[in-house]
């Protein structure tokens, strides 16, 4: 294992995880990472989910989500960056798609030049060359990295705009808001009202864009985060409903019950163990 960084950016080169590794522990920050894979593969935990990244592959973590690495048999690289030195469109377009996010396969050229990037920047971070100029390279080198991850995300969505560009419009600002305001935000009309539209205008976008309601993606979010504080956290149940902005707490064990298929309780019980991948 190699390792570099600043007050902005921490980089790791990783072949296996040592015991004990503040990685293998589940964790959440105010930073976007990036992971980068040669070779091999590599198992993570993230919000509740289990990912797997096989052969050369690509995978993003945004802030606020909890993750944990659960077994690595890989050549990766862990780019951890603070959200103020991301280029504000590729901030952007890194949050849209968290809502489909799964590692994305790299050809081994484009393997090849994330290496020489990050490479590049680890070394630049241990020993800089650029006296007057260093952090204006150090910029350019994470530009240059998270501009070819969104690249790689952004491929698969390309096909979806055409004739259809307004709705993707709307549904990428409406995905943006939810991300920011889900706690605060709780119902349709609010993010119509946010987005100069009405709400039933809004819920058939965002249905003919996604498959599903705004009503949805609001719950959604708000169990994700549920799911999150009560596996990383001790707080009691009555303390997490009031955070996520219910005023009764069975009626918040009611709907988790219902969508998780296990009552608060009985899910953080369930994560006090790690996950196996076959889980």
């Amino acid at each position: 294992m190699k390792e570099a960084s600043s007050p902005e950016i921490h980089i790791s080169y990783l072949t296996k995880l040592e015991i004990p590794d503040p990685r293998t522990l589940p964790h959440r920050d105010e930073n976007y990472v990036f992971v980068i894979q040669k070779a091999g593969y590599l198992i993570l935990f993230v919000d509740g989910n289990i990912e797997e990244m096989r052969g050369s592959s690509v995978y993003f973590i945004l802030p606020g989500q909890l993750r944990h690495y659960l077994e690595l048999h890989s050549e990766v690289w862990i780019l951890t960056v603070n959200a103020s030195i991301l280029q504000e469109n590729l901030r952007l377009k890194l949050n849209e798609h968290y809502y489909r996010a799964v590692s994305a396969p790299i050809s081994k050229i484009k393997a090849k030049r994330f290496d020489q990037c990050l490479s590049f920047l680890s070394e630049e971070l241990v020993t800089p060359l650029y006296r007057f100029s260093n952090n204006i390279v150090r910029k350019g080198l994470i530009d240059v990295i998270s501009g070819m991850v969104v690249e790689e995300y952004a491929i698969s969505t390309s096909t979806e705009q055409g004739e259809h560009s307004r709705f993707s419009s709307i549904t990428r600002e409406f995905k943006e808001l939810l991300l920011n305001n889900y706690k605060k935000m709780r119902k349709p009309g609010e993010y119509a009202h946010a987005l100069s539209l009405s709400t039933p205008y809004l819920n058939q976008i965002i249905k003919s864009s996604t498959g599903y309601t705004v009503s949805y993606w609001i719950q959604k979010m708000i169990m994700n985060e549920a799911r999150i504080l009560l596996s990383s956290t001790l707080k009691p149940v009555k303390n997490i409903a009031h955070e996520l902005g219910f005023s009764d707490q069975a009626y918040f064990s009611r709907l988790f019950s219902q969508t998780q298929g296990l009552s608060p309780m009985q899910y953080r019980l369930s994560t006090q163990e790690t996950p196996s991948p076959d889980a």
